[in-house]
Protein backbone atom coordinates (compact mmCIF):
# COMPACT_ATOMS: atom_id res chain seq x y z
CA UNK A 1 0.00 0.00 0.00
CA UNK A 2 2.51 2.54 0.69
CA UNK A 3 5.09 1.72 -2.30
CA UNK A 4 1.82 2.26 -4.38
CA UNK A 5 1.27 5.18 -6.73
CA UNK A 6 4.82 6.49 -7.11
CA UNK A 7 4.32 6.00 -11.00
CA UNK A 8 6.90 3.05 -11.51
CA UNK A 9 5.49 -0.05 -10.44
CA UNK A 10 5.73 -0.91 -6.19
CA UNK A 11 8.26 -3.72 -7.17
CA UNK A 12 10.92 -1.54 -8.03
CA UNK A 13 10.94 1.47 -5.40
CA UNK A 14 13.32 0.05 -3.17
CA UNK A 15 15.95 -0.83 -5.72
CA UNK A 16 17.83 0.85 -8.13
CA UNK A 17 14.85 2.20 -10.24
CA UNK A 18 14.35 5.39 -9.05
CA UNK A 19 17.83 5.86 -8.68
CA UNK A 20 18.34 5.17 -12.50
CA UNK A 21 15.76 6.58 -13.60
CA UNK A 22 16.55 10.21 -11.21
CA UNK A 23 19.94 9.94 -12.84
CA UNK A 24 18.80 9.68 -16.71
CA UNK A 25 16.22 12.70 -16.01
CA UNK A 26 17.67 14.90 -13.32
CA UNK A 27 21.38 14.48 -14.06
CA UNK A 28 22.63 13.38 -17.22
CA UNK A 29 19.65 15.25 -19.23
CA UNK A 30 20.08 18.22 -17.55
CA UNK A 31 23.84 18.22 -17.83
CA UNK A 32 22.92 17.77 -21.54
CA UNK A 33 21.69 21.12 -21.40
CA UNK A 34 24.35 22.62 -19.70
CA UNK A 35 26.46 21.96 -22.15
CA UNK A 36 24.20 23.34 -24.61
CA UNK A 37 23.60 26.68 -23.10
CA UNK A 38 27.63 26.80 -22.21
CA UNK A 39 28.53 26.50 -26.24
CA UNK A 40 25.38 27.78 -27.87
CA UNK A 41 24.04 30.75 -26.10
CA UNK A 42 25.87 31.98 -23.53
CA UNK A 43 28.87 32.85 -26.48
CA UNK A 44 25.76 34.35 -28.17
CA UNK A 45 25.42 36.59 -25.82
CA UNK A 46 25.90 40.27 -25.83
CA UNK A 47 25.32 43.20 -23.38
CA UNK A 48 24.18 46.33 -25.75
CA UNK A 49 20.55 46.15 -24.49
CA UNK A 50 18.59 45.88 -21.31
CA UNK A 51 16.75 43.15 -23.39
CA UNK A 52 19.81 41.51 -24.23
CA UNK A 53 21.37 41.61 -20.82
CA UNK A 54 18.58 40.35 -19.19
CA UNK A 55 18.35 37.26 -21.53
CA UNK A 56 21.84 36.42 -20.67
CA UNK A 57 20.81 37.12 -17.00
CA UNK A 58 18.13 34.50 -17.80
CA UNK A 59 20.63 31.70 -18.92
CA UNK A 60 23.03 31.99 -16.26
CA UNK A 61 19.47 31.66 -13.94
CA UNK A 62 18.97 28.44 -16.24
CA UNK A 63 22.10 27.11 -15.76
CA UNK A 64 22.79 27.73 -11.82
CA UNK A 65 19.05 25.46 -11.43
CA UNK A 66 20.49 23.50 -13.83
CA UNK A 67 23.82 22.84 -12.23
CA UNK A 68 21.82 22.15 -8.51
CA UNK A 69 19.56 19.72 -9.95
CA UNK A 70 22.51 17.63 -10.64
CA UNK A 71 24.10 17.50 -7.63
CA UNK A 72 20.75 17.29 -5.86
CA UNK A 73 20.70 14.01 -7.62
CA UNK A 74 24.30 13.42 -7.03
CA UNK A 75 24.42 14.31 -3.36
CA UNK A 76 20.72 15.47 -2.19
CA UNK A 77 19.22 12.13 -1.97
CA UNK A 78 19.78 9.66 1.64
CA UNK A 79 17.43 6.68 0.17
CA UNK A 80 18.21 5.27 3.51
CA UNK A 81 15.63 8.18 5.12
CA UNK A 82 12.80 6.49 2.35
CA UNK A 83 13.30 2.59 4.14
CA UNK A 84 13.50 4.28 7.27
CA UNK A 85 10.06 6.10 6.77
CA UNK A 86 8.57 2.82 5.21
CA UNK A 87 9.45 0.80 8.19
CA UNK A 88 8.46 3.70 11.05
CA UNK A 89 4.84 3.92 9.10
CA UNK A 90 4.03 0.62 8.72
CA UNK A 91 4.01 0.40 12.66
CA UNK A 92 1.10 2.62 12.40
CA UNK A 93 -1.05 -0.29 9.92
CA UNK A 94 -2.72 2.10 8.25
CA UNK A 95 -3.67 -0.10 5.19
CA UNK A 96 -6.00 -2.13 7.76
CA UNK A 97 -8.28 0.94 7.84
CA UNK A 98 -10.52 0.67 4.99
CA UNK A 99 -11.45 3.88 5.17
CA UNK A 100 -8.45 5.75 5.31
CA UNK A 101 -6.90 3.20 2.42
CA UNK A 102 -9.68 4.71 0.39
CA UNK A 103 -8.87 8.02 1.22
CA UNK A 104 -5.80 7.40 0.04
CA UNK A 105 -6.33 5.89 -2.94
CA UNK A 106 -8.81 9.05 -3.91
CA UNK A 107 -6.71 11.62 -3.42
CA UNK A 108 -3.59 9.97 -4.70
CA UNK A 109 -5.45 10.06 -8.24
CA UNK A 110 -6.35 13.43 -7.86
CA UNK A 111 -2.84 14.91 -7.02
CA UNK A 112 -1.60 12.95 -10.02
CA UNK A 113 -4.03 14.30 -12.34
CA UNK A 114 -3.83 17.65 -10.98
CA UNK A 115 -0.10 17.30 -11.26
CA UNK A 116 0.28 15.89 -15.36
CA UNK A 117 -1.79 18.17 -16.70
CA UNK A 118 0.77 21.49 -15.65
CA UNK A 119 3.55 18.43 -17.10
CA UNK A 120 1.39 18.20 -20.08
CA UNK A 121 1.34 22.15 -20.84
CA UNK A 122 4.83 22.41 -20.27
CA UNK A 123 5.55 19.95 -22.77
CA UNK A 124 3.63 21.55 -25.20
CA UNK A 125 4.75 25.33 -24.43
CA UNK A 126 8.27 23.54 -25.04
CA UNK A 127 7.68 21.99 -27.82
CA UNK A 128 5.98 24.95 -29.39
CA UNK A 129 8.84 27.68 -28.41
CA UNK A 130 11.54 24.93 -29.50
CA UNK A 131 10.11 24.31 -32.76
CA UNK A 132 9.26 27.88 -33.25
CA UNK A 133 12.13 29.75 -32.59
CA UNK A 134 15.02 27.50 -32.81
CA UNK A 135 14.78 26.82 -36.42
CA UNK A 136 18.84 27.81 -36.51
CA UNK A 137 19.31 23.76 -34.69
CA UNK A 138 17.19 22.43 -37.39
CA UNK A 139 14.40 20.54 -37.22
CA UNK A 140 15.64 17.63 -35.65
CA UNK A 141 18.01 19.54 -33.18
CA UNK A 142 15.13 21.34 -31.86
CA UNK A 143 13.45 17.82 -31.43
CA UNK A 144 16.61 16.82 -29.34
CA UNK A 145 15.95 19.60 -27.05
CA UNK A 146 12.58 18.92 -26.54
CA UNK A 147 13.18 15.08 -26.22
CA UNK A 148 15.47 16.61 -23.59
CA UNK A 149 13.15 18.35 -21.63
CA UNK A 150 10.31 15.55 -21.92
CA UNK A 151 12.92 13.42 -19.55
CA UNK A 152 13.43 16.35 -17.30
CA UNK A 153 10.46 17.16 -16.50
CA UNK A 154 9.32 13.36 -16.22
CA UNK A 155 11.86 13.14 -13.56
CA UNK A 156 10.56 16.22 -11.94
CA UNK A 157 6.78 15.04 -12.12
CA UNK A 158 8.21 11.56 -10.47
CA UNK A 159 9.79 13.68 -7.40
CA UNK A 160 6.70 15.49 -7.09
CA UNK A 161 4.41 13.03 -7.06
CA UNK A 162 6.31 10.98 -4.75
CA UNK A 163 6.02 13.74 -2.62
CA UNK A 164 2.39 14.43 -2.70
CA UNK A 165 2.36 10.37 -1.56
CA UNK A 166 3.93 10.49 1.03
CA UNK A 167 2.57 13.33 2.48
CA UNK A 168 -1.10 11.82 1.34
CA UNK A 169 0.40 8.96 3.59
CA UNK A 170 1.49 10.94 6.87
CA UNK A 171 -2.06 12.97 6.63
CA UNK A 172 -3.83 9.53 6.97
CA UNK A 173 -1.81 8.54 9.86
CA UNK A 174 -2.30 11.44 11.46
CA UNK A 175 -5.90 11.36 10.93
CA UNK A 176 -6.53 8.48 12.30
CA UNK A 177 -4.67 9.50 15.28
CA UNK A 178 -6.59 12.23 15.73
CA UNK A 179 -10.00 10.33 15.23
CA UNK A 180 -9.05 7.86 18.07
CA UNK A 181 -8.40 11.32 20.37
CA UNK A 182 -11.36 12.30 19.24
CA UNK A 183 -13.43 8.75 19.96
CA UNK A 184 -11.12 8.60 23.16
CA UNK A 185 -12.68 11.86 24.00
CA UNK A 186 -16.48 11.49 22.93
CA UNK A 187 -16.74 8.08 24.94
CA UNK A 188 -18.22 7.26 28.36
CA UNK A 189 -15.94 8.04 31.56
CA UNK A 190 -15.55 4.38 32.57
CA UNK A 191 -13.10 4.72 29.52
CA UNK A 192 -10.90 7.17 31.27
CA UNK A 193 -9.66 4.70 34.33
CA UNK A 194 -7.20 2.78 31.10
CA UNK A 195 -3.86 4.23 31.38
CA UNK A 196 -2.78 2.56 28.49
CA UNK A 197 -5.07 3.76 25.71
CA UNK A 198 -3.02 7.60 25.98
CA UNK A 199 -0.23 5.89 26.31
CA UNK A 200 -0.77 3.70 22.97
CA UNK A 201 -1.96 6.84 21.09
CA UNK A 202 1.33 8.74 22.55
CA UNK A 203 3.28 5.82 20.88
CA UNK A 204 1.26 6.04 17.51
CA UNK A 205 1.37 9.66 17.50
CA UNK A 206 5.36 9.33 18.21
CA UNK A 207 5.86 6.94 14.88
CA UNK A 208 3.84 9.14 12.69
CA UNK A 209 6.34 12.60 13.85
CA UNK A 210 9.42 10.12 13.46
CA UNK A 211 7.94 8.86 9.75
CA UNK A 212 7.58 12.50 9.23
CA UNK A 213 11.18 13.41 9.93
CA UNK A 214 12.56 10.34 7.47
CA UNK A 215 10.81 11.50 5.09
CA UNK A 216 11.40 15.71 5.26
CA UNK A 217 15.41 14.64 5.65
CA UNK A 218 14.83 12.56 2.32
CA UNK A 219 12.61 15.30 0.37
CA UNK A 220 14.50 18.95 2.44
CA UNK A 221 16.86 19.99 -0.29
CA UNK A 222 14.53 19.34 -3.45
CA UNK A 223 12.03 20.78 -1.61
CA UNK A 224 14.29 23.63 -0.52
CA UNK A 225 15.36 23.85 -4.51
CA UNK A 226 11.90 23.45 -5.61
CA UNK A 227 10.65 26.89 -4.35
CA UNK A 228 14.00 28.57 -5.02
CA UNK A 229 13.55 27.44 -8.43
CA UNK A 230 9.45 28.87 -8.52
CA UNK A 231 10.63 32.30 -7.30
CA UNK A 232 13.61 32.80 -9.90
CA UNK A 233 11.43 31.60 -12.77
CA UNK A 234 8.72 33.54 -11.69
CA UNK A 235 10.35 36.66 -11.93
CA UNK A 236 11.88 36.08 -15.08
CA UNK A 237 8.33 35.24 -16.38
CA UNK A 238 6.92 38.14 -15.15
CA UNK A 239 9.28 40.31 -16.68
CA UNK A 240 9.31 38.30 -20.22
CA UNK A 241 5.73 38.57 -19.90
CA UNK A 242 4.95 42.20 -19.43
CA UNK A 243 8.02 43.30 -21.54
CA UNK A 244 8.32 44.79 -24.86
CA UNK A 245 5.23 43.30 -27.24
CA UNK A 246 6.16 40.16 -29.15
CA UNK A 247 4.47 37.02 -29.71
CA UNK A 248 6.53 34.83 -27.52
CA UNK A 249 5.20 36.99 -24.01
CA UNK A 250 2.12 34.99 -23.96
CA UNK A 251 4.00 31.57 -23.68
CA UNK A 252 5.84 32.76 -20.34
CA UNK A 253 1.76 34.04 -18.93
CA UNK A 254 1.10 30.25 -19.18
CA UNK A 255 4.47 29.11 -18.17
CA UNK A 256 3.82 30.81 -15.17
CA UNK A 257 0.28 29.43 -14.77
CA UNK A 258 1.71 25.55 -14.78
CA UNK A 259 4.63 26.40 -12.28
CA UNK A 260 1.86 27.81 -9.73
CA UNK A 261 -0.28 24.56 -10.00
CA UNK A 262 2.33 22.66 -9.11
CA UNK A 263 3.40 25.32 -6.28
CA UNK A 264 -0.13 25.12 -5.03
CA UNK A 265 -0.73 21.45 -4.85
CA UNK A 266 2.82 20.59 -2.94
CA UNK A 267 2.16 23.86 -0.41
CA UNK A 268 -0.86 22.32 0.68
CA UNK A 269 -0.07 18.75 1.00
CA UNK A 270 2.79 20.05 2.79
CA UNK A 271 1.08 22.27 5.64
CA UNK A 272 -1.76 20.07 5.54
CA UNK A 273 1.18 17.81 7.34
CA UNK A 274 1.73 20.48 9.86
CA UNK A 275 -1.61 21.44 10.27
CA UNK A 276 -3.31 17.90 10.85
CA UNK A 277 -0.09 17.12 13.25
CA UNK A 278 -1.73 19.39 15.93
CA UNK A 279 -5.44 19.05 15.15
CA UNK A 280 -5.81 16.73 18.16
CA UNK A 281 -5.10 19.11 20.61
CA UNK A 282 -8.28 20.48 21.38
CA UNK A 283 -9.95 17.68 22.54
CA UNK A 284 -6.90 16.16 24.00
CA UNK A 285 -7.44 19.20 26.34
CA UNK A 286 -11.08 18.33 26.95
CA UNK A 287 -10.09 14.72 28.12
CA UNK A 288 -8.13 16.06 30.68
CA UNK A 289 -11.59 17.31 32.50
CA UNK A 290 -12.16 13.22 32.71
CA UNK A 291 -9.21 11.93 33.72
CA UNK A 292 -9.10 11.10 37.16
CA UNK A 293 -5.83 9.88 38.48
CA UNK A 294 -2.58 11.73 38.58
CA UNK A 295 -0.84 9.61 35.61
CA UNK A 296 -3.65 10.36 33.68
CA UNK A 297 -3.18 13.71 34.03
CA UNK A 298 0.96 13.03 33.61
CA UNK A 299 0.27 11.05 30.32
CA UNK A 300 -2.15 13.56 29.11
CA UNK A 301 0.01 16.88 29.65
CA UNK A 302 3.21 15.06 28.41
CA UNK A 303 0.94 13.94 25.06
CA UNK A 304 -0.68 17.87 25.18
CA UNK A 305 3.23 19.62 25.03
CA UNK A 306 4.67 17.96 22.11
CA UNK A 307 1.61 17.96 20.23
CA UNK A 308 1.75 21.49 20.70
CA UNK A 309 4.50 22.11 19.22
CA UNK A 310 5.02 23.39 15.74
CA UNK A 311 7.91 21.73 14.35
CA UNK A 312 6.39 18.22 12.89
CA UNK A 313 6.47 18.91 8.96
CA UNK A 314 8.64 19.96 6.36
CA UNK A 315 11.56 22.26 6.18
CA UNK A 316 12.55 25.07 3.73
CA UNK A 317 16.42 24.07 3.90
CA UNK A 318 15.98 23.40 7.58
CA UNK A 319 15.38 26.73 8.42
CA UNK A 320 11.52 26.93 9.21
CA UNK A 321 8.90 24.56 9.04
CA UNK A 322 6.64 24.86 5.69
CA UNK A 323 3.28 25.53 7.73
CA UNK A 324 0.61 28.02 7.55
CA UNK A 325 2.85 31.06 8.46
CA UNK A 326 5.34 29.98 5.31
CA UNK A 327 2.21 30.44 3.14
CA UNK A 328 1.20 34.07 4.47
CA UNK A 329 5.35 34.93 3.84
CA UNK A 330 5.36 33.51 0.42
CA UNK A 331 1.68 35.28 -0.36
CA UNK A 332 3.72 38.34 0.71
CA UNK A 333 6.64 37.60 -1.66
CA UNK A 334 4.36 36.42 -4.83
CA UNK A 335 2.80 39.80 -4.42
CA UNK A 336 5.72 41.89 -3.61
CA UNK A 337 7.55 40.58 -6.73
CA UNK A 338 5.03 41.27 -9.20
Amino acid sequence: MILEGFIIPSKYILGRAIKILLLVTLAFCPAIQIAHHSFYTLPLCNYTTKISIFECFHTAVALIIMSLRVLLVLFGFNWDYFKKFISTIELLSIENDNSAVETIKRKRRLNFTILVIPFIGNITLCAVFMLSFHRNFGIYGATLIVVNEFFIMSGFLFLLNAICNICIYLQAAFNQINSQIAALNNASNQLFHSFHEIRNLRKRYSYAVRSTKHAEKLLRYFITLFYIEYFSYGIIHIVKSFGPKTKVEPLWLLVIMSQTIQLLILTYNLVSVNNLSRQGLEDLYELSFKLNSIHLYHENDIFIARMALSDVGFTFANLFTINNSFITSMLTLIIWSQ
